[in-house]
């Protein structure tokens, strides 16, 4: 009866995860929950946002909705939808926005929108997922991305992302199912990524080289 809940941004984890769990037994979901790596074991949790969970095929299901309860009672405020994959895509254009960004510029959230240049390669970014998105008619839950990732950066304007906390730590990101994941949905549909295939190379080339910085 046991189920495996990912909560982890970006696409491919269900997958992934289903080469060891059956596909009843998974969960998708994606959380606003925030919270800085202090260290290994130790996190400062910085701010509450809602977590949202689903099955993949939009059952719903009794031990869906017991999650659900448990979760809500440990104050993580948590709803159950019918299409998780609106929302991991959701969130997704989220972190294609404002992630790779500021693991190569090492700025906050924040500062994103201040500066015309980030602004505009955000945008670009935003804009290239968001067309691959409605290619696959996916429903997103906000009408206007763009916005709503500059939104998000206001919002947690004096947030280091997980990615650039991955590079401030030295550690492998998330990358490749994050922007990595829009350039390979894309290359199927025939769509093209510049602004994502470059942010994903810079990254990787960050990544690549931790050995090399200069601190």
């Amino acid at each position: 009866n046991t189920h495996v809940v990912s909560l982890q941004d970006g696409l491919g984890n269900l997958q992934t995860i289903n080469e060891y769990v059956d596909s009843d037994s998974m969960l998708g979901g994606v959380t606003s929950q925030q919270a800085t790596l202090i260290e290994d074991g130790h996190v400062r949790y910085t701010g509450k946002g809602e977590t949202v969970i689903g099955e993949e095929k939009g059952k719903v299901l009794g031990s869906i909705r017991e999650i659900s309860s448990v979760l809500n009672k440990a104050n993580f405020p948590t709803k159950v939808t019918k299409d998780i994959n609106s929302a991991i895509w959701s969130k997704l254009i989220i972190n294609v926005g404002i992630n790779a960004l500021t693991a190569v510029t090492r700025l906050k959230n924040g500062a994103l929108v201040k500066n015309e240049y980030t602004r505009e390669i955000m945008r670009r970014a935003v804009s290239e997922a968001v067309k691959v998105a409605k290619r696959k008619r996916i429903k997103l839950a906000y009408d206007d991305p763009i916005q709503k990732v500059e939104a998000v950066c206001k919002a947690t304007a004096d947030n280091a992302s997980s990615m650039l906390q991955d590079v401030l730590n030295r550690k492998q990101t998330e990358i490749d199912f994050i922007n990595g994941a829009i350039i390979r949905q894309a290359k199927s549909l025939n769509i093209k990524t510049p602004t994502n295939e470059m942010l994903t190379e810079l990254v990787k080339a960050v990544e690549s080289n931790y050995g090399n910085l200069i601190t």
